[in-house]
């Protein structure tokens, strides 16, 4: 029994177009929320009375630990489109959120890695007292590192903070690990993710439902 085939063109056609169609959905969808995203972001910036009392001080020299600032770190929160671009093979939408500010960055991780901060000492078992520790050097490395009068300030400074905020496991999305957690734009995309991938979602059956209404394929005996 042949078979004819009528619109192979039609669909070669929107094969074209396929691809800026869907590229334009995801666009014009996820913009809005992620603009959302930075002016949330923002709104997690403590105030100036809200963190530790020396770190809002005047810092001595440039270059030391910088003095922070909650204007500064909301300035350095925001939003760029980035690259949307079609290729001949397929497409690219990069639109991301930043915080580039240094009080800010340094708020936004600070003990990601370590979440009780830097050990101010190094300490060994003492020799013939089981259980029992010591200093393993008075002067040790990690207390030199320091160049503060204070050994615990790393431990300190990570406790007044709150903690990160680790991001939400979302089927069929893979996880960013350790270097997703935050308290300012990572925290804030924690809580809208979920959003922006649906609407990716939503954009890509439009385009199929719109591909498949602009294209018609018949079969004949």
């Amino acid at each position: 029994m042949p078979v004819e085939v009528v619109g192979v063109k039609d669909v070669l056609k929107g094969l074209e177009f396929i691809d800026e169609d869907m590229r334009q959905r995801i666009r014009i969808a996820i913009d809005p929320l992620m603009r959302g995203v930075a002016e949330k972001a923002k709104g997690f910036v403590p105030s100036n009375t809200e963190v530790l009392s020396g770190w809002a001080k005047a810092s001595g020299t440039p270059g030391n630990f910088p003095k922070y600032d909650a204007g500064v770190a909301k300035a350095g929160i925001g939003y760029n489109p980035g690259e949307n671009k079609t290729f001949r093979n397929g497409f690219k939408v990069s639109n991301y959120v930043y915080n580039a500010s240094r009080p800010g960055a340094i708020y936004e991780v600070a003990g990601r890695l370590n979440p009780e901060g830097r050990a101010p000492f190094q300490m060994t078992p003492s020799k013939g007292a089981s259980g029992t520790y010591t200093l393993k050097s008075r002067r040790s490395k990690a207390f030199r590192e320091y160049n503060s009068n204070n050994p615990f300030a790393s431990q300190q400074f990570i406790a007044a903070l709150e903690p990160v905020t680790s991001q939400p496991k979302i089927k069929d999305i893979r996880g960013g690990g350790r270097k997703t957690k935050g308290r300012l734009i990572y925290k804030a995309w924690a809580q809208d993710s979920p959003k922006v991938y649906d609407a990716i979602i939503k954009a890509i059956n439009a385009t199929a439902i719109h591909f498949n209404k602009a294209t018609e394929i018949k079969k004949a005996a």
